[in-house]
């Protein structure tokens, strides 16, 4: 097939790992790049040979421009999808796809509207580990599940150079959860089944402000299953998800999985799988998909009604810290 040409939009952070995703991608091409970073975007261009644009109106107005991938602040996605909506764009929005339901309904909406391929940037669940937990859950090598443990944390709100919009509640509600934490959400409702209530507690521990940088939620999934979540912004690094079973344990974390095999209440086997070559797969992967989703007209598997329901999970965190209950996430979707 002939390479979708894609316009990258946000070249810098995070959006050096979807560059290189597309460069990577095999039927991706990038055809032009946009960011206020413009000495980043100039570089990008130049390199790869691309079109820097003058402005987002610039880019997605560009006729010969056939996708835009969106690396940018969830605050901005409404107003820049509309644009490319409008232009004929197909669509790759990074997580989360909005700030709020009510916005990545709309997003929704404008994408079925103008028939273009909305592809919402949830890549953790394409991770080795993940898919073979997966197999392994649905081999029942666990047993019946009975609870599961997630925590996804990092120090970024202790370092220098965090944008401005991360630590500002109006544009980034509930700072560790929406960045951090919602791709264990995804990933969850992927392996085990959707969330159906969210309970939350958060505060500002160690950030400058008043953005909550501390949170831990108890979640219910629809089959009964409880999940404890934990996201933090100002401590060291972990990533880990443990699920538990009436027969055993599987403990993930991003390149290695321990499988225990529990008899009679007794651990009684014990095994490793690793994935050292993992490095930026899951994003290659989702590009990939992305591409073969503008050729084939198919639905993406990480798709604007999963990517709604990972934010109405974060958003029922949010009114639980606001009001002090557990929210039903249908309360949210309806909203």
């Amino acid at each position: 097939m002939t390479p979708v040409r894609v316009g990258l939009v946000g070249v810098a952070n995070h959006g050096a790992a979807i560059l290189n995703a597309i460069l990577e991608s095999g039927n991706l091409i990038l055809h032009s790049c946009f960011d206020i970073n413009t000495a980043a975007m100039e570089a990008v261009a130049q390199r790869h040979h691309a079109r820097a644009a003058t402005s987002y109106d610039d880019l997605v107005d560009d006729a010969a421009l056939e996708a835009v991938a969106l690396v940018t602040p969830s605050h901005l996605h409404l107003d820049q999808v509309r644009k490319a909506a409008a232009a004929g764009k197909q669509l790759f929005v990074e997580k989360p796809i909005a700030d709020t339901v009510s916005e990545g309904k709309e997003i929704i909406r404008l994408a079925e509207e103008a028939e273009r391929v909305l592809l919402i940037g949830h890549h953790t669940r394409r991770r080795q580990v993940f898919r073979r937990t997966k197999q392994l859950l649905e081999e029942g090598v666990i047993g019946k599940v009975v609870a599961v443990e997630g925590n996804l944390s990092r120090p970024a709100g202790l370092q220098p150079g965090l944008p401005a919009w991360k630590a500002d509640p109006r544009t980034c509600p509930l700072l560790p959860m929406m960045q951090l934490g919602i791709h264990l959400v995804d990933t969850v409702e992927y392996l085990l089944g959707p969330v159906r209530t969210a309970g939350c507690i958060a505060a500002n521990i160690a950030m400058p402000g008043s953005v909550y940088d501390s949170t831990a939620a108890l979640l219910q999934l629809e089959s009964g299953v409880p999940y404890t979540l934990t996201s933090y912004y100002v401590s060291p690094d972990a990533y880990f998800l443990r699920i538990y079973g009436t027969g055993g344990l599987l403990h993930c974390g991003p390149m290695h999985l321990r499988i225990e095999i529990l008899e009679a209440g007794s651990i009684v086997e014990t095994r490793n799988e690793d994935f050292p070559k993992e490095g930026a797969q899951s994003y290659v992967l989702q590009m990939r998909e992305f591409g073969e989703c503008v050729a084939t007209g198919s639905t993406p598997e990480t798709d604007g009604a999963g990517a709604l329901r990972a934010l109405a999970v974060i958003e029922a965190m949010t009114r639980s810290v606001e009001t002090g209950r557990t929210v039903p996430i249908e309360e949210i979707l309806l909203y």
